[in-house]
């Protein structure tokens, strides 16, 4: 939600309340902090991507409590890991600002990590917290670099190049003077609601096996053509009829995958039935889970599923699965455009992701049931 000159007022607001200096960063002091903030205000696949960094804090400062602040959509799947205390909502950019501000300083963080949080809020929102410390990487490229209390180190004014995304995010663990201790995304689901999930598809599947296709990306210059996920269900039902297929979406989403099935016996779409806890249970339970780059894929991953990605425009060095056991499958096809438009593709839908061929993704397809 956007409103009229409130970042400017926000800032000129901040800049006058901090006053003096911020005070930098001390490894030394995390032993008698009680209370952590972990802030991760944006998509799917970076909350998901940044989720090794919990268990580190936490065996790091067994005596502080751990909220984490995430968008509203996410808080179902943070809410029984138990490396967190408890999750508070993000309600979007100045979306009920002055309760969560209240909210935030009912808990008076003593350190916020901001692990990935959009401006211009999210840095004012964890100082108006109370946060004595709030850390950052990158600290460049903020209006609110001063009120960075890790803006003196060199090594955190940027992301590095070429680095895997879950990589740069456990870059703020050397800031904290706190070892890493795993390197692969993991959720921790409700045994109950993946329980209550599961026997509402075991009545529609007739107990059948499935896989899952995730059709769409948040941006749709990632997507795979329509034609071509429709080749690959026809395949996938004709040479493993074992196995149903379950489209997943937004609600958005339901009737345009509807059209996409029409006429394949044994392809279901459940796309806006469930929230995204019911989501993570639907791919808990799947044999593979097929997407382009996008959260579904990297929550699937961290669900330990098998998974296969498709990718053209982003580079799977870079935003690739991980899984703790799993073993994913990436096909990766080069940009056909120099230099990438990405949200601007005018070739989209049928842009580079349309070099991957049905029958190469068949046959990723395959192994991975094969190996369920």
């Amino acid at each position: 939600m956007n409103l009229p000159f409130a970042d400017a007022l926000l800032h000129s607001y901040i800049s006058r309340k901090s006053g003096r200096e911020v005070p930098l960063f001390e490894p030394g002091k995390l032993a008698s902090m009680r209370s952590v903030l972990l802030m991760l205000t944006t998509g799917l696949g970076d909350a998901v991507l940044s989720s090794p960094v919990f268990p580190a804090i936490r065996a790091a400062m067994p005596q502080a409590k751990l909220r984490l602040f995430c968008r509203a959509s996410w808080a179902p799947l943070f809410r029984s890991d138990p490396d967190l205390d408890s999750v508070i909502p993000y309600h979007g950019k100045y979306r009920r600002f002055f309760s969560t501000v209240a909210t935030l300083r009912s808990f008076m963080p003593d350190l916020a990590v901001v692990l990935h949080g959009n401006d211009p809020d999210i840095i004012p929102l964890a100082y108006l917290a109370g946060s004595r410390y709030v850390v950052r990487i990158p600290t460049r490229g903020t209006r609110y670099e001063f009120l960075l209390a890790n803006r003196d180190r060199a090594q955190d004014a940027s992301t590095v190049p070429g680095l895997h995304y879950v990589d740069n995010r456990l870059r703020i663990l050397d800031t904290l003077g706190i070892p890493a201790i795993r390197h692969t995304p993991r959720i921790h689901l409700d045994p109950g609601a993946v329980a209550a999930v599961r026997a509402q598809l075991a009545g529609r599947l007739n107990g059948a096996p499935y896989w899952v296709l995730h059709a769409n990306a948040a941006d749709p210059y990632k997507g795979w053509p329509p034609e071509r996920l429709r080749e690959l269900l026809v395949m996938a039902r004709q040479q493993c009829g074992r196995h149903a297929a379950l489209l997943t979406g937004g609600s958005g989403e339901a009737g345009s995958l509807r059209a996409l099935a029409g006429g394949i016996e044994g392809v279901h779409v459940v796309a806006g039935e469930f929230d995204v806890a019911g989501t993570a249970a639907i791919l808990a339970g799947a044999d593979c889970v097929v997407a382009p780059d996008t959260g579904i894929l990297h929550l699937a991953a961290a669900l330990d599923r098998p998974v296969i990605g498709l990718y053209a425009p982003t580079f799977s060095d870079l935003v690739g699965p991980r899984s703790s056991n799993a073993i994913p499958i990436v096909i990766q096809k080069p940009q056909t455009c120099d230099p990438c438009v990405e949200k601007q593709c005018p070739f989209t839908p049928r842009n580079c992701m349309d070099q991957i061929t049905p029958e190469e993704v068949f046959t990723a397809l395959r192994k991975q049931l094969g190996n369920a």
